[in-house]
């Protein structure tokens, strides 16, 4: 595992750095979640074909040093999340931007790219680097503040109204719309293997919510769908598997859900979708992708969306709260093959149809 915490030429001479600070010009892409990791794997495509190196940062955090071996990334490691109390947020990200500007200031860096890094977008501000964005997420409002009015470029679904931008700072000539959503970029490209757990069908796959978050308020380590899922799993037939984010909510939910298969929360997320009949999501991007995989698909954000406004439109997924969870997952489960053939082929057309956003990226980068 690379990291920045040996000497500062040290992650640079492992992955070939060191020759070329001088000679060849980088994409520097800086990743902090798991669907960052899938947007940098083919943001590096696109940074080769056009004759650039590529550098890749990213940070001690639950999912992400196993999901890197798995796309055959090599990150270099800087720093770490900062758990969900603010000054040990604020004094992580304080740390980690000195440790990663020490690492590119002898870089030659033509482009950072990053989905809303509070610390790249800072760095690429202060040195006069053009800074490309991607965000769908206008709701997760603090690190939107820290970004949005420093980039250069952000590219955003059309399903987000431009307003939503414009008042978090965002300077109008900044803003490249497309039609679609983020996953598209990788779902329309990936290989996906479904896993064998030995379970009873029908399986529900559910993903609680990112409760380290700062947009979610919230004192448990677990979910706020535990109680719901609990008397449902009493009352219908199926086996529950759950795929935590980090291992204190894999504690936490063993305990809250002890007759469900709560998952080390470094499995794969695609293979995890594939492998189940229906899906539940607190989140965001899983959900997104179980939509767009065919999958019956069932959203409880605790907070409301755009992108999940616009998929429910479409027909690709229902919002569902801890009261009517069971009403709405019966009924999915007693006409199960039914809903699931008309999901999957809506969802095969509604990809289809969208926009694919690293085509915008690769126009942006010259």
């Amino acid at each position: 595992m690379l990291s920045a915490a040996t000497h500062l030429d040290e992650p640079l001479r492992l992955i070939g750095l060191t020759h070329y600070k001088k000679m060849m010009p980088f994409i520097w892409f800086d990743a902090l979640t798991p669907k960052h990791l899938r947007i940098a794997k083919y943001v590096e495509q696109v940074a080769m074909r056009k004759g650039y190196r590529f550098l890749l940062t990213s940070r001690e955090y639950d999912e992400l040093p196993s999901l890197s071996k798995i796309l055959s990334l090599r990150p270099i490691y800087v720093g770490e999340h900062g758990g969900s109390d603010l000054r040990k947020k604020f004094e992580a990200s304080v740390k980690r931007l000195l440790e990663l500007y020490k690492i590119i200031e002898n870089i030659d860096i033509k482009y950072v790219v990053c989905h809303a890094s509070p610390e790249a977008t800072r760095i690429g501000f202060g040195l006069g680097l053009p800074t490309i964005n991607i965000n769908d997420s206008p709701h997760a409002e603090a690190v939107a503040r820290l970004t949005v009015p420093l980039t250069t470029k952000l590219i955003s679904s059309d399903f987000i109204p431009a307003n939503a931008w414009y008042k978090l700072g965002l300077a109008r000539s900044a803003l490249i719309n497309y039609h679609g959503i983020e996953s598209v970029i990788w779902l329309k490209r990936e290989k996906i293997f479904p896993k064998d757990f030995g379970l009873r069908r029908p399986i529900v796959l559910f993903r609680p919510e990112e409760v380290k978050a700062s947009y979610v308020k919230t004192s448990t380590n677990s979910s706020y769908l535990t109680p719901a899922l609990k008397a449902a799993q009493k009352t219908l037939r199926f086996s529950l598997l759950v795929l935590p984010r980090y291992r204190s909510q894999r504690v936490a939910l063993q305990d809250e859900l002890p007759d469900a298969v709560v998952l080390d929360s470094q499995e794969e997320g695609l293979s995890l979708i594939a492998s189940s009949d229906v899906f539940i999501g607190a989140g965001g991007t899983m959900t997104w992708e179980a939509a767009l995989l065919g999958k019956p698909t069932l959203s409880a954000f605790p907070k409301s969306l755009y992108i999940e406004k616009a998929l429910s439109k479409i027909g690709l997924l229902s919002h569902v709260t801890k009261s009517n969870l069971g009403n709405k997952l019966g009924y999915i489960l007693g006409n199960l093959e039914k809903i699931s053939a008309r999901q999957s082929e809506l969802a095969r057309l509604t990809l289809q149809s969208f926009q694919d956003p690293l085509e915008l990226i690769s126009s942006i980068i010259t």
